[in-house]
């Protein structure tokens, strides 16, 4: 007969079956197999305060690195500050007191406490005369 309908005929003996035993093969239903386990999800980046910790462990990665220089550029006080220290230091970088300086400059806008004093140190005790030069003529064309 065109267009009449079809049912499926079962034994609801069977279906209690299946849903008290349901690892019987006669309840297996075929189709597709489970997808598999979703990836677990990628690790948090580490705080500044984590890669902070790295430094001083002397354990800084080339992704540490690249975030605290990501969290510097976008003027996090103490990322500006662990970075100057970095660059003073020759850590995860060539040692540059220049930048240091400036990176410390830097973090003594955005508050840092102890950054006008460091900065100040590194001009006495660290940088050449020459050097000093410079760092005085890049703070007068700012």
């Amino acid at each position: 007969m065109p267009g009449s309908a079809r049912a499926q005929f079962y034994d609801l003996d069977g279906v209690y079956r299946c849903v008290t035993v349901p690892d019987t093969p006669a309840c297996k239903v075929a189709g597709d197999p489970p997808p598999p386990p979703l990836p677990p999800p990628p690790p948090a980046p580490p705080s500044v305060d984590e890669i902070i910790g790295h430094i001083r462990a002397q354990k800084l990665s080339a992704d540490d690195m690249k975030l605290l220089t990501a969290k510097a550029a976008a003027k996090e006080p103490r990322a500006v500050e662990a970075l100057a220290w970095c660059a003073l230091n020759g850590i995860g970088m060539a040692a540059d007191p220049v930048t240091a300086f400036v990176l410390y400059g830097q973090a003594a806008q955005l508050g840092v406490p102890t950054a006008v004093a460091n900065q100040a140190a590194i001009f006495e005790g660290r940088l050449t005369a020459e050097q000093r030069q410079q760092v005085l003529l890049r703070q007068q064309t700012q």
